[in-house]
């Protein structure tokens, strides 16, 4: 298969190389791409910008967003871990062992019930297979056995005092063990969720409908549809047309859009600051970008805050925090990054590297281009490189770049979530900008037991953090979503999951 690549700069048109999933390029103003239909009467229709079906070789089949299946935790505002299948929870051992109360009458979508031993087996799955555990949340877990008739017990090698938090959501969804097939692969969904899944077209919809058997709040709606509209011009012609009810999920709308919805009968826009980051990732293993001046350089080059403004007007918040300020234990805003040293033009082009699936939900392309003309004024040449997923992530890998803008969403609402992740020597995104006092640092805050102590840890990182500058925080995202006049009591939370169960009709007037 052909390698898709953009090449973008300011001084010359973008480039396409044509492929089967080349990033479109819409012109403002122009329906591209096939049409919407209509949603049926007492269907809630919402339209995404990415595909929710997460597919067998995954840990949920599809989105949490779909609210077909359920996990032992979930995060709440400040994205601490409140009670879900799990009703209650302590530890023993000093937070070595956690045992966790399961909630009762819970049943699957298939009528029969969920006990002790599927939630372990649900963990089990995950733990015993690190290809479903990437952030490696269980890394530290020795053992998961059901106590009794209502508890599971996790026995963890080390203190582990953010366990309630690191088995929220994606990390512990409790699905009937019979769809786990050879390797954990799932042979299909069945959940415990208000909704169950009836059918899944990959990359065009998610059908789901009410599941009268809940053991929560009964929702409105019979019957949702999630479609999958790439382009985000075409996302925001079919809301206005009535061909969506509803827009909604981390990036579904553009910050340029705000302006023809504001105001629009019938349309209502709503904001909900969301526990994902912006981020510019340095490449730390090669010149300019190893030496920690130069990425506090690049930190003053930019002026996150006029980014922001010019780019994501009413839909971010400059970053002061490495991850997430809605971790309201977590968030000190100390990311303050002190001037830096420029370094010496290097005798190459630098790259910039986007992955294509971002560019219709954020506005990382326009950012790019900003970077590019503020290197070339500093006499450093550049090009801009959009990738397809695979491809983006293999070259993260290989280390075939100097800087990439992603985004990260903090799944678990703890700061080891972050660390771990970007920054300690052997992470999923380690671009070789630990190491040393950072991991040390990193351990520390991992298995300190008291919360005070923990905080403590957490707010040195941070400061150490702002010196060196690893990864360049550029913005908090706030997330634009919007649904027309037939719905009511629509929302979304801070983890972008829209309020299916609160979701309803609207009442005639």
């Amino acid at each position: 298969m052909p390698t898709h690549v953009i090449v973008a700069s300011l001084r010359r048109p973008v480039i396409l190389v044509a492929g089967v999933a080349a990033v479109a390029i819409v012109v403002a103003g122009v329906w591209s791409g096939s049409a919407v239909e209509a949603p049926d009467a007492g269907t809630l229709t919402i339209g995404v910008g990415r595909d929710l079906f997460d597919g067998p070789d995954s840990r949920t089949y599809v989105h949490a967003s779909t609210h077909a299946w359920e996990a032992l935790t979930i995060l709440d505002g400040d994205l601490r871990a409140r009670p879900w299948l799990a009703e209650s929870w302590h530890d023993e051992d000093g937070a070595r062992t956690w045992v966790f109360k399961l909630r009762q009458g819970v049943v699957f979508h298939d009528g029969t019930p969920m006990t002790v031993a599927d939630a372990v087996a649900a963990v089990e799955r995950i733990r015993s297979r690190p290809r479903l555990d990437p952030t490696g949340v269980y890394r530290n877990l020795e053992s998961v056995e059901v106590r009794g008739e209502t508890e599971l017990v996790m026995r963890f090698s080390e203190p582990t005092p953010a366990a309630p938090n690191l088995v929220a959501s994606y990390s512990s969804p409790v699905l009937k063990p019979s769809t786990y097939g050879e390797g954990g692969r799932l042979t299909g969904l069945v959940g415990t969720g208000p909704f169950r899944l009836v059918r899944a077209r990959p990359g065009e919809s998610i059908e789901l409908e009410a599941f009268p058997g809940y053991w929560g709040p009964k929702p409105s709606y019979g019957r949702v549809v999630f479609r999958t509209v790439l382009d985000a011009q075409t996302r925001l012609l079919a809301l206005l047309a009535g061909e969506l009810d509803a827009v909604a999920d981390v990036g579904a709308i553009l910050p340029d859009q705000a302006s023809a919805l504001e105001g629009r009968p019938g349309i209502t826009l709503k904001r909900v600051e969301v526990a994902t980051t912006h981020y510019v990732v340095f490449n730390c293993r090669r010149d300019p970008f190893s030496d920690p001046e130069a990425r506090l350089w690049l930190a003053g080059l930019v002026d996150r805050a006029a980014l922001v403004e010019a780019f994501a007007s009413g839909a971010g918040v400059v970053a002061r925090d490495p991850y997430s300020r809605l971790a309201a234990d977590w968030a000190f805003g100390l990311v303050d990054p002190p001037p830096g040293r420029a370094p010496q033009a290097p005798d190459r082009e630098l790259v910039i590297l986007l992955h294509g699936g971002t560019l219709q939900r954020w506005p990382y392309l326009e950012i790019a281009q900003v970077v590019q003309e503020r290197l070339r004024g500093a006499g450093m040449a550049s090009q801009i490189v959009v990738r397809e997923a695979g491809a983006y992530y293999e070259d993260v890998r290989a280390g075939r770049f100097d800087l990439a803008i992603q985004p990260n969403t903090l799944m678990t609402g703890d700061p080891d979530f972050f660390y771990a992740y970007y920054l300690e020597t052997g992470g999923r995104t380690d671009c070789g900008c630990g190491g040393g006092a950072l991991d040390r640092m990193i351990a520390a805050g991992r298995t300190a037991v008291e919360h005070e102590r923990r905080r403590e840890i957490y707010r040195e990182l941070q400061a150490l953090f702002s010196r060196n500058l690893p990864v360049l925080p550029i913005y908090h995202d706030v997330a634009l979503y919007a649904h027309g006049p037939a719905v009511e009591g629509f929302s979304m939370d801070a983890n972008f999951r829209p309020s299916l169960v609160d979701a309803r009709p609207a009442r005639a007037r």
